[in-house]
């Protein structure tokens, strides 16, 4: 027995699951129907909830989107291309099926949309709100990254980085917070920032991926301000490095020792998993986080940086950032 843990015995359903280990993805899958029956905190669900994610065709939207579906939410899938969402949807709905077999499919709908373009955004978040009736969480996980020398970094590449990462989320969380105003709404936005708000990553260059991140997380606290009182929370989440296929096609060019690198700080010791992160969107959406506002959610991991990184070469310990 564990000093300082408490074993409490298992309440086993009707028909006892069988469970399966999946080493590749750390988790444990249930096998029976009526997973949903499971005791949890009344205040993670999402049920009667629409959440928006921009963003969710692939990578990490395409998981808060699952996430959200998985907890019994409607949802709207946001991307430049529809089919792209429509796909995104079909795979999303199959792994609803699979983890509910006796329930009906969740609601989604995919929606074409340019988040950097003013009227793409109002004619999409009307058609949504047409459409859903509510909005109650959105999540502005659209986003790209770029690596150059800021010496060589081209003023239109600077443009491109500030529209999409940052326009596009002003934006989106411009009109959820009109709509959740005007309809006495408590809702949730969350904006996806990163660790590179915080911190300057190494060894790749990323200025202004750093300087859009960064403006994300002041953003998202400014917001809070405003609207916090009113009843509507604004947080940002700042993944670290996740095996998203954005980072794949990084890795494809920079190779196996990038990888080492990075993996040698992450006190995991590992990169983490785009679905390892569908627990923190959950509770930043859902009720269960209710008193969270103006928060910076730095998922999963601290850097360990060389201390010499910071305070000069003759210092070898690492803090944590």
């Amino acid at each position: 027995m564990f000093p300082g843990f408490l074993l409490l015995p298992l309440r086993r359903p009707a028909a006892a699951p069988r469970w399966s280990l999946t080493a590749k993805h750390h988790s444990l899958k249930p096998f029976w129907t009526s997973s949903r029956s499971l005791r949890t905190l009344p205040s993670f669900s999402l049920e009667n909830k629409t959440c928006v994610v921009t963003g969710s065709a692939r990578g990490l939207g395409k998981e808060f989107l699952t996430a959200f579906a998985l907890s019994g939410a409607r949802g709207a899938c946001i991307d430049l291309a529809i089919k792209d969402c429509e796909d995104s949807i079909s795979s999303i709905t199959n792994q609803v099926r699979d983890a509910y077999p006796g329930d009906p499919a969740p609601e989604l709908r995919a929606y074409q949309c340019n988040a950097t373009i003013e009227n793409d955004v109002t004619s999409t978040w009307a058609q949504i709100v047409q459409d859903f009736g509510k909005v109650d969480v959105l999540v502005t996980a659209a986003g790209i990254v770029d690596n150059v020398e800021a010496e060589n970094y081209e003023y239109a590449r600077w443009r491109k980085m500030m529209d999409i990462n940052v326009d596009g989320s002003w934006l989106f969380a411009r009109e959820a917070g009109k709509h959740m105003l005007q309809h006495n709404i408590r809702g949730s936005i969350v904006l996806i920032a990163s660790m590179s708000a915080t911190i300057c990553v190494r060894p790749q260059k990323q200025a202004a991926y750093n300087a859009s991140k960064g403006s994300i997380r002041s953003l998202a606290k400014s917001l809070a301000t405003e609207w916090g009182p009113r009843g509507i929370r604004v947080n940002s989440l700042s993944p670290g490095y996740m095996r998203t296929d954005l980072i794949k096609g990084l890795l494809e060019h920079e190779g196996k020792e990038l990888v080492g690198s990075w993996e040698k700080d992450i006190p995991m010791g590992r990169m983490a998993e785009p679905h390892e992160l569908r627990g923190t969107i959950v509770w930043m959406a859902s009720d269960a986080s209710s008193y969270l506002n103006g928060s910076d959610v730095v998922s999963f991991l601290q850097m360990r940086i060389p201390s010499s990184t910071l305070l000069g070469e003759g210092r070898r310990e690492s803090v944590l950032i």
